[in-house]
């Protein structure tokens, strides 16, 4: 089974958790409603009509029966796990050829070799001796 669905599974479908849910989400739905309504010179349109419907509703089911917002609770936040998953991978994606790949080919321009692959036909050993000013037992009880 993939890890996704066991995350998906796990998530904390609490009264809590569903009375929170229903008041942070409902409440962002009203906020903008109230912003398209602003918008529109306070003009009553459509979707400020139906998001401000959604975000009272959510608020109201939250506030007393939290137990019926369940299923739009698990939509959502499957939902939620999905879109991490693959955010997750475009981000580190981009940072990996925007940011990595040009540094090492700046760097193989330059001729630096941060992890001495090449090998030095004169080297009697590749052995790096470290030495620190503390050689004692203290220093590397506490690495912070």
């Amino acid at each position: 089974m993939h890890p996704l669905w066991h995350e998906i599974k796990s998530v904390d479908t609490s009264k809590k958790a569903l009375r929170s849910f229903g008041w942070v989400v409902g409440g962002v739905l009203v906020v903008i409603a109230a912003v398209v309504w602003w918008r529109n010179d306070f003009a009553l349109t459509t979707a400020a009509m139906v998001l401000g419907g959604l975000g009272a509703a959510l608020i109201v089911l939250g506030l007393t029966v939290p137990l019926i917002l369940k299923p739009v609770y698990r939509v959502w936040m499957a939902l939620a796990v999905v879109l991490g998953f693959v955010m997750t991978r475009v981000i580190l994606t981009l940072v990996y050829y925007l940011v990595m790949t040009p540094i090492g080919l700046i760097m193989r321009l330059l001729g630096k070799d941060p992890l001495h692959r090449k090998p030095d036909p004169k080297a009697a050993s590749y052995w790096i001796e470290r030495t620190y000013p503390d050689d004692s037992k203290e220093r590397l009880e506490k690495y912070y």
